[in-house]
């Protein structure tokens, strides 16, 4: 059994989803999962769940939606997710794997320790898994409480930052071609991260397509004056260079 947030917040076990009928259920599920195996207060759940607005009942609605959340993972025997109540609050205690949003940042260290040790293709395995994990936003279809919001910035900024080195071990073992569609849909989703767009340029430098990548660089130098008043990084611009030059060496060939 597991907690997903990283997409619908639902209670997934033996290949079968579950999700909370009531949305406010939803949204307490997704709290929790993203501050999973911590003490939350009964106040600051209140608060998180109606800012500034709580219904006189709203204690007692907590803990009917915990009792509900708890009847949901009950179901999955000892060892799997489960609400515990403390003095410091509530908590969703998980094992590991037992929520998406752990396992999905233990499988980006595990990566990175991976491509630190030079094992390039177990690494870009692990960060594989760990991108693929998302089936959506955070919380897709139930709003995000004020109170989460900076961890949810957070988790979105890690799968950038893990699809980013993902694309760059990928390229390092000669993935270009095929990583340029889906590289191209990434800056226009993310126009700026720059990081994507040397990736982008790279690729294309890679893939035989240099007047594409010279254009890639371009955009990129109008988006950032556009949007930031700021010029590529050093690197991105040697790059660009090294493209402009035909030096094949600069840039990943497999």
């Amino acid at each position: 059994m597991a907690v997903l947030v990283l997409g619908r917040p639902v209670v997934a076990a033996g290949g079968v989803s579950r999700r909370p009928a009531r949305r406010m259920v939803r949204v307490l599920l997704g709290v929790l999962a993203v501050r999973a195996n911590r003490a939350l207060p009964l106040e600051w759940l209140i608060d998180a769940l109606w800012p500034g607005r709580p219904p006189v009942s709203a204690a007692a609605n907590v803990r009917t939606h915990l009792a509900e959340l708890r009847r949901l993972l009950r179901a999955g025997g000892p060892d799997q997710p489960g609400i515990v109540t403390s003095h410091d609050g509530y908590a969703l205690v998980a094992p590991p794997d037992g929520v998406d949003v752990t396992l999905f940042q233990r499988l980006v260290r595990e990566g990175r320790e991976l491509r630190g040790h030079g094992a390039q293709h177990a690494a870009a395995g692990r960060l594989a898994e760990a991108v693929a994990l998302w089936r959506g936003p955070v919380m897709h279809g139930v709003p995000v409480p004020e109170a989460v919001r900076p961890d949810v910035a957070v988790l979105d900024e890690q799968r950038l930052d893990a699809i980013e080195d993902l694309v760059g071990l990928r390229l390092a073992l000669g993935s270009h071609d095929e990583l340029v569609p889906a590289l191209a849909g990434l800056v226009v989703e993310h126009p700026l991260r720059e990081r994507l767009w040397h990736h982008l340029v790279g690729a294309l430098a890679a893939s035989g397509r240099r007047t594409e990548a010279l254009a890639a660089y371009q955009r990129l130098v109008r988006v950032l004056d556009a949007e930031l008043g700021v010029a590529p990084s050093a690197a991105t611009r040697e790059l660009y260079e090294a493209v402009r030059r035909g030096d094949a060496g600069a840039w990943p060939s497999g």
